[in-house]
């Protein structure tokens, strides 16, 4: 066994599986830990040196103890890989760098599988920390194996890294290393000195514990003294002072000039630092390399073990490490790299200095989307400086301090005079102009905004001002005083030619205007917020968002769900807690409106965790929502008296909350309680009820409860106020639950008030039910209906339609339809569909006389792979410039297909793979354009995307399976045909 992997045969093994794991297409990842020496480094470069012969790319990134640029480790790894971890644009959000990674990091492993290997996270700082938890959970989706290295002892290991690595998800391989027993011990000795005897060895592994780094450096003390004595020096820094005793002068000085650099360290700065010329450096280095104190590895020194370094610096005197981390700071301040100036400084004792580049570091760190950096260096900056406090405020925000960093804004915003500055700084409060997540029960913001407004000039930053005082006041201002607000806040940004503030005002718009009499405007604000924020990942959400509501609240489901993917798309890979809650919640809306309970009950626990750890009101607010909607459909009474104590009951005694209280007390059993409740309601009448996003929840329930408890004069007032919204659907809050039509509560109001217009309003509702495939709905409509004597008949099994309109297809699948591009593989579709069940040869779908002889030679020849390599590098470019989002999404398809085709063309090494049979060739072309063809009709009919999606096998035979019968009727340029699937 070679010397490095003494001893770690189990561990290496583990990580080689994982290897397996990677090539079958599943990404993995490991933690490595243990102490200072304890072997991690060496188990990583075994499993190096292993993942190379088998062709991976191997990158390594190391996380340094000095401050450095953001993501420094990832810098290093992504550079080896050929990536960057710079965004495009140094404006935009962390978010869309992040995008831009993923996309990037799944095309180099699509082409060849990888190993990354990040060493001393223990070290790592809050942007590092936070890339981190992104690329895990990307694993499942890239050849990669992620290794991650870390001490483990709460000395060495930071809180906040301490919880990451906590936080790693449980198929992420923990490989704890523990000193080695006491034959490896001996082993280890052996190698060291030639032989030992077992005494020796005994001797050893008491003393050390069976650390690497300690026997060794024993073991060699030993060798030097010629003598099998235990009695060495007492601890590893008096064996290290005796070797570093043993070098020259000039030698220990540069050692010294590097300890204080940092553990690696690049050979031109240490030169300039020391003074000497690189050659003149490397022959210096060449004693503490012999002596195994440093290593050189191309243009980098670093040292042998980090208690090396330590020890190298605590010897230094005051004097002397001062005037080393000057020369520093001196040899770095030409280099961009004012962080490390900074931190240089600051060691120094040159306060002044330190906080002018410190100033500049955090600005940049910002600027990067590195805010738990940006918070570090901004308080090392001068915070007498309002403006100072006001960026660190706000990087406190969008780091995560949320107390903190309000508070510190809050302080600016008391203690200046400049309205510019008390506006930013409120507007930071709640994250920015977007404003996610703004606290309206902050009364001072409402009070800070009103006193400066006046003063600030027209402008972009008046327009975000206006929008968010608008937004502010509509908890306390029911009249018209929020919409003249938000209509100056548009006009303002429009004026103003500026599309974020623009974008912030519509959204302030859309939510001042929010209720049933506005969801056509609505729907048009949300889609010029969609045309005008791209750029800004964090609007383009805020856009989506607002339009899937209002395209709840008319029905359009497919729309919906359309935005919905897009959204989903956009965050799931981000995994960010703070906008990926929504997409269980209405994940978990649509399950429950189809019947899947138990996919709406994962959606809930997932929800839950996400608002946990997003910390959101609004997400708390929305899963007790969906909660209670389920709890409803399943008659869970615990579950809704839980919903009412903990949700409704605080606003007892408010309008707008009468509704789903009297329903829901009434649901739990509280009849009483409900009922009085029901008939104050009726004698102040609805004019109480805020008639805003809530307005139709509010009545229906309020409704529902004088239905069921027997109420009339109440019913009556509510048919009433809902008659004009009758097209329109009931949906709790941002998409919490969708409760059914207005119509189907008319229907239901109209039967118990005796009202002949019940039947036609009740047939009405279940019409629109079963076309958006709300089994649920439709069945509580069916019982309505039955309950008045109307019979239902309900079809067996499902339908569908597939056309050729010539240049475009008409698919048509409950009671949906939409148009996708004409295609082979969309044809290749039909010819499935009216076979169910039948496999079909791809020869058969590869149409007569397409595929002849035998082996073709390459998938791609070289002019291809480097024309495809061409054109993928002109997509990454062009999708950095790009403004209109279909044109975005055609590029990127384009993308994802080359990539594949490069990732199909290529094995292990790059080495070009052949083309193989001609059923092989057939299977792969058949297979690749029914996909295309499924993920097209996926983006414009997601239903009948996701029934093809589970129903359609493909390989050599393919097939189209689905789990319930089917008629499809197809027709093509040929003519029609139309079959069941049984």
């Amino acid at each position: 066994m070679p010397e490095r992997v003494v001893g770690r045969t189990r561990e290496l093994s583990t990580l080689t599986g994982l290897l397996d794991e990677v090539e079958r297409g599943r990404g993995q990842g490991a933690l490595l830990i243990g102490d200072a020496g304890i072997g991690k480094s060496t188990v990583a470069a075994a499993l190096a040196d292993v993942a190379r012969d088998r062709g991976y790319a191997v990158a390594w990134g190391r996380c340094p103890e000095t401050e450095t640029l953001p993501y420094w480790p990832w810098r290093q790894a992504f550079r080896a890989l050929g990536l960057s971890v710079e965004p495009a644009d140094a404006t935009l959000a962390r978010t869309s760098m992040y995008a831009a990674v993923a996309d990037r990091l799944g095309a180099v492993t699509a082409g060849q599988p990888a190993v990354i290997i990040l060493e001393d996270v223990h070290l790592a700082d809050g942007s590092t920390l936070a890339l981190l938890r992104f690329v895990v959970g990307l694993l499942p989706e890239l050849r990669c194996l992620l290794l991650v290295t870390s001490r483990d002892n709460a000395v060495d290991v930071p809180e906040q890294v301490a919880e990451a690595l906590r936080a790693l998800p449980p198929s992420f391989v923990r490989l704890p290393l523990t000193g080695l027993d006491r034959d490896a011990t001996g082993e280890l000795v052996a190698q060291v000195v030639g032989s030992a005897d077992a005494a020796y060895a005994d001797a050893v592994h008491a003393r050390t514990g069976g650390n690497p780094f300690f026997v060794q450096e024993l073991a060699r003390w030993q060798a030097a003294r010629g003598t099998t004595s235990t009695e060495t020096p007492i601890g590893v820094r008096q064996v290290l002072d005796r070797r570093l005793a043993r070098l020259d002068q000039h030698t220990y000085d540069v050692l010294a000039a590097a300890a204080v650099l940092g553990e690696d360290v690049g050979l031109d700065l240490l030169a300039a630092v020391v003074d000497t010329g690189r050659a003149d450096l490397l022959a210096v280095l060449a004693a503490a390399v012999a002596a195994r104190l440093a290593e050189v590895d191309g243009s980098r020194v670093r040292f042998a073990h980090s208690l090396v370094r330590e020890v190298v610096y605590a010897g230094l005197g005051v004097h002397q490490r001062s005037a080393l981390h000057l020369r520093a700071a001196d040899s770095l301040a030409d280099q961009n790299d004012a962080g490390q100036v900074a931190a240089h400084c600051r060691a120094a004792g040159a306060v002044e200095r330190s906080r002018e580049f410190a100033l500049v570091a955090a600005r940049a760190a910002q600027r990067q989307s590195g805010y738990e950096q940006a918070v570090r260096f901004y308080r090392w900056a001068d915070l007498d400086d309002p403006v100072v406090r006001l960026e660190l405020g706000a990087a406190q925000v969008l780091a995560g301090e949320l107390a903190a960093g309000r508070d510190t804004l809050r302080a600016v915003a008391r203690t200046t005079e400049d309205p510019e500055l008390v506006a930013r700084a409120v507007l930071a409060m709640g994250g920015g102009v977007g404003g996610f997540e703004v606290d309206l029960g902050d009364e001072e913001q409402t009070a800070l905004l009103e006193r400066v407004v006046p003063l600030l000039p027209d402008g972009a930053s008046k327009a975000a001002a206006v929008a968010r005082l608008a937004l502010a006041r509509i908890p306390t201002d029911r009249r018209d005083g929020p919409r003249q607000l938000a209509d100056e806040a548009v006009r303002l940004a429009r004026a103003a030619g500026d599309a974020r503030a623009e974008v912030a005002a519509l959204a302030v718009w859309c939510d001042v205007f929010s209720g049933p009499d506005h969801v056509a405007e609505r729907i048009a604000a949300a889609e010029r917020m969609l045309a005008i924020a791209t750029g800004d990942l964090a609007l383009v959400l805020l856009a989506r968002r607002l339009l899937v509501v209002a395209l709840l609240e008319q029905g359009r489901f497919a729309e919906a769900d359309v935005q919905i993917a897009a959204f989903a798309r956009a965050v799931l890979p981000l995994r960010l807690p703070l906008y990926s809650w929504l997409v269980p919640i209405w994940y978990g809306m649509r399950a429950l409106m189809s019947g899947r309970l138990e996919l709406a009950a994962s959606c809930i626990a997932q929800a839950t965790q996400l608002a946990d750890d997003a910390d959101s009101p609004n997400a708390r607010l929305m899963v007790f929502a969906l909660r209670a909607a389920h709890a409803d459909l399943t008659g869970v009474v615990e579950e809704l008296r839980a919903y009412v104590e903990t949700v409704m009951g605080p606003f007892v005694g408010n309008p707008l909350v009468d509704g789903p209280s009297a329903y829901y007390f009434a649901r739990a059993g509280s009849t009483e309680v409900a009922r009085s409740i029901v008939r104050r309601r009726a004698r102040d009448g609805l004019d109480a009820i805020p008639r805003d996003a809530e307005w139709l929840e509010s009545l229906a329930f309020l409704g529902e409860a004088a239905r069921v408890l027997g109420e009339p004069e109440a019913a009556r007032l509510v048919y009433d106020a809902l008659t004009p919204y009758a097209e329109l659907w009931v949906i709790d809050g941002i998409g919490g639950a969708c409760l059914g039509s207005v119509s189907l509560f008319l229907g239901r109001l109209a039967a118990h008030l005796g009202r002949p217009e019940a039947r036609r309003l009740l047939e009405n509702a279940l019409e629109v039910h079963r076309t958006a495939g709300a089994e649920t709905l439709a069945a509580e409509t069916e019982k309505a209906l039955a309950e008045l004597g109307v019979p239902t008949v309900r079809a067996v099994g499902d339908a569908g339609e597939l056309r050729c309109l010539g240049a475009s297809w008409e698919a048509t699948w409950r009671g949906v339809t939409a148009h996708v591009p004409d295609s082979k593989g969309i044809r290749d579709l039909a010819e499935l569909l009216v076979r169910p069940r039948t496999p079909v040869s791809v020869l058969d779908l590869s149409g007569p006389g397409r595929v002849q002889g035998a082996d073709l030679g390459p998938v791609l020849d070289q002019q291809a792979r480097t024309a495809y390599r061409r054109r993928l590098l002109e997509l990454e470019e062009e999708l950095t410039e790009v403004t209109d989002p279909a044109r975005a999404e055609r590029l990127r398809d384009e993308r994802e297909f080359l990539a594949h085709e490069l990732a199909s063309a290529l094995g292990l090494g790059g080495r070009a793979r052949s083309a193989g049979d001609p059923v092989e060739r057939s299977r792969k072309a058949v297979s690749m354009r029914i996909g295309v063809a499924v993920k097209a009709i996926e983006r414009v009919h997601p239903a009948l995307g996701r029934h093809l999606r589970a129903s359609i096998r493909t390989g050599r035979q393919c097939v189209y399976e689905p789990a319930d019968d089917v008629t499809w009727h197809c027709q093509s340029a040929a003519g029609a045909s139309g079959v069941t699937a049984t």
